[in-house]
């Protein structure tokens, strides 16, 4: 390594002087760096260069008789001296502006004050080795020898910078880490190469690496400077998002403020405002609006019932008063995106806020106004939305909410909350006492009952609306009345010893209940046989002149079969129709049942036969596709990957991991109303879908009854094998064709 060092040397020497005059102009033009540092840095850098610059000439002019060379070795040699210690000085100077700069000392260290002198005593000790021969001398050749004295020469090199070491040392707290890594560096290596220097003749280790380090400060102050401004920075932008989140705060206020003014006159709209605006920021985040967008949707909704003339004074936010001008407007894709998103997040606010209006009554209205009353893409997301809450229980958990206790004056004054029955076999188990002695006759009893918020109702209004059907009353005497079943039997009725115990267990299979009734006295079955299976069925608890405690509900993990439930009433079939190549299917819940599966080929069609059950009455009662893969080819079966699925009314479930959707819907001139395309749905009507399959792509179309769809699936999971089956909600497939 020496060897290369001594064979290139002068060009070293030349390009680490350049490098290091750059560093030194560019310091000139640097603004991250306080006056005086700066000037100190600039010292160092031009000492650097002229120390390398000195003993390249002393190499150079070394054993020239001539005038010239006898001066410039001269000349050379003194100044690589005298200014090794002139650096010593100027670090020395650089420390101490550290130190009271970053450290904040307002006394240097006695420390620094010492090597600093000792730095100046080392710069005139050159001086006097020019007259005394001390460090060097030059024989008659003109070349350099060192003198008797040279080793005091590194006296003050190495002793200087390891006492301005411990003082790095005691203050390193005080520096950052790119400029303690620094001064490590511009000590240490030079005096590693000093020590080796005393071994090596002929070459100038010492003077290129402090050269080096001088370039390598320049570096660290560089970076420990962009350090600083970035931190800075980062405070500056904390703060101004501080600043922000105040204003937004400051923001939020006004408009509750508002809102609480506006709402203080009707109780009924109490936190209106509020909910539009959470509602119209949920959609926006659907829609992958910025965060900037969303929290503007926010504002413009909370304060969208001000009117655009109060909010026409709002200069700063003028699209405040725009969007208030046009929020509630039918739809037009001109008008402002925002007041068209509003639109949709007022409606849904008023609708699931309504007690007369079900859940999926306002589901079904996005859907059927998405295009006239409403902006396609927001009534999607919002009814997207919808299934999003409601699957997640936020609106209707009533086993959850059931009461623990009642107490019943009058007949049927109150009911509790329904339990539902289901296949899964639920215990109901209450205490009761009478109320009084006043009233002779107090008994327990039940009302069977379905309705969309499992709640009795007794207004039209609300049976109308919540579709409410009574079964019937059971007492735990054995009576019964009938009313809304199509049969109801009691059976296999014991008689025991009293007590104030009571239980149901409840169990159903498709379109039949049955209900073992435990009470004071009896014990009793009692089945019922439901208008059809895609009827819910629901327990009130009720009574008169009694005290209901004690309430406790158990579902447990085991389900009723067939065999369980004696049938008393015809099984309701839709499927008795011809059946082709694939079994007819009746669908009585969403997804209940599924065709076979049918692998997908490029070109192939399906014809089958669609009619929606008699007690259909949504737009999404028909038939859906399913496009997927699994490893048993089954629906839900091992390595399930659902690509698609879509719904003849026009749905779909959108883009996913395992696939990239694009979906088209249009009404065609055939299309009517979607009253009368309900009732062309229960009529029955003959379906056509056509696939098309080209590498990892597989497209769908299908047109029905002035529904056109057509969805492309591009597979992104790699699956060879692709399968599609048939299913739907409320509704029977016939007559299934593969062609």
């Amino acid at each position: 390594m020496f060897d290369i060092i001594r064979n290139h040397q002068m060009n070293i020497m030349l390009c680490l002087c350049a490098i290091c005059a750059s560093m030194a102009v560019m310091l000139v033009h640097t603004q991250f760096l306080s006056k005086r540092r700066k000037y100190i840095l600039i010292g160092m850098e031009v000492l650097a260069t002229l120390l390398l610059f000195f003993d390249r000439l002393a190499y150079i002019y070394a054993g020239d008789p001539s005038s010239t060379g006898y001066v410039m070795v001269r000349l050379s040699n003194f100044f690589v001296f005298f200014i090794t210690s002139a650096i010593i000085l100027f670090f020395n100077f650089y420390l101490i502006d550290l130190l009271k700069k970053e450290g904040n000392l307002a006394v240097v260290p006695r420390r620094l004050l010492f090597t600093g002198i000792a730095a100046a005593v080392g710069m005139l000790l050159s001086v006097v080795s020019v007259f005394t021969n001390m460090y060097y001398y030059f024989d008659a050749q003109n070349y350099y020898h060192r003198g008797t004295g040279f080793l005091v020469a590194y006296i003050i090199p190495v002793i200087c910078p390891l006492i301005q070491f411990t003082a790095v040392v005691k203050h390193r707290k005080s520096f950052s880490k790119f400029i303690y890594v620094a001064l490590w560096l511009y000590i240490f290596i030079p005096l590693g190469m000093g020590i080796l220097q005393i071994f090596t003749y002929g070459i100038s280790i010492v003077n290129i690496s402090m050269v080096l380090v001088s370039i390598f400060l320049y570096f660290f102050n560089f970076l420990d400077a962009n350090d600083s401004v970035r931190k800075a920075h980062e405070i500056e932008i904390q703060g101004f998002k501080e600043a922000q989140q105040r204003i937004r705060q400051f923001f939020g206020d006004a408009c509750a403020a508002y809102a609480r003014t506006v709402e203080q006159k009707d109780e009924e709209i109490k936190g209106r405002c509020l909910r539009t605006a959470q509602i119209a920021r949920q959609i926006a985040q659907k829609a992958n609006k910025s965060e900037e967008e969303c929290n503007k949707i926010y504002y413009a909704a909370y304060l969208c019932d001000a009117g655009a003339e109060a909010l026409s004074c709002i200069k700063e936010y003028p699209y405040l008063s725009e969007t208030a001008k046009y929020v509630g407007q039918r739809y037009d894709e001109k008008l402002p995106e925002y007041a068209r998103l509003i639109t949709v997040a007022k409606e849904y606010e008023r609708m699931i806020h309504d007690p007369l209006i079900p859940n999926f009554y306002a589901r079904e209205t996005f859907i059927r106004e998405a295009g006239s009353k409403y902006d396609p893409l927001f009534a999607k997301l919002a009814f997207q939305l919808l299934d999003e809450k409601t699957q997640a229980g936020e609106f209707f958990e009533a086993t959850s909410q059931m009461q623990t206790e009642l107490t019943c004056n009058d007949y049927r004054d109150n009911v509790s909350t329904g339990v539902a029955v289901s296949q899964e076999i639920t215990d109901i188990t209450f205490n009761c006492e009478p109320l009084g002695t006043e009233k002779p006759f107090s008994a327990p009893s039940i009302v069977l009952f379905d309705s969309f918020d499992a709640q009795v109702k007794n207004t039209p209004e609300e049976i109308d609306a919540h579709k409410y059907l009574e079964y019937g009353e059971i007492w735990f005497d054995e009576h019964i009345i009938s009313s809304g079943a199509r049969n109801m039997e009691v059976r296999n009725v014991m008689e025991h010893v009293d007590t104030n115990s009571y239980k149901i267990t409840c169990m159903r299979y498709e379109d039949h209940l049955l209900l073992k009734m435990y009470g004071t006295q009896k014990d009793f079955d009692v089945i019922v046989a439901l208008p059809t299976a895609s009827k819910a069925a629901y327990i009130g608890l009720t009574g008169e002149n009694v005290h209901i405690s004690s309430i406790e509900i158990n579902k447990t993990t085991q389900k009723a079969q067939e065999a369980d439930i004696p049938r008393i009433a015809q099984k309701v079939n839709y499927t008795d129709r011809i059946e082709s190549d694939i079994s007819n299917i009746q669908i009585v819940k969403p997804l209940e049942y599924f065709t076979k599966p049918i692998k997908v080929k490029d070109k192939m069609r399906l014809f089958f036969h669609a009619q929606s059950l008699p007690d259909a009455n949504l737009v999404w009662h028909c038939p859906y596709v399913i496009l997927y893969s699994s490893d048993d080819k089954n629906v839900h079966g091992k390595n399930y990957h659902e690509y698609a699925m879509i719904k003849f009314d026009g749905e779909d479930n959108g883009s996913n991991k395992f696939s990239e959707n694009n979906f088209v819907m249009k009404k065609t001139e055939s299309f009517k109303t979607w009253d009368d395309w309900k009732e062309q749905n229960k009529a029955g009507y003959e379906c056509q879908i056509e696939f098309f399959k080209t590498g990892n792509e597989v497209t769908i179309k299908t047109q029905n009854k002035g529904i056109s769809i057509q969805n492309t699936s591009k597979i992104l999971d790699g699956a060879k094998d692709i399968y599609v089956t048939l299913s739907g909600d409320q509704i029977a497939l016939t007559d299934i064709r593969i062609r």
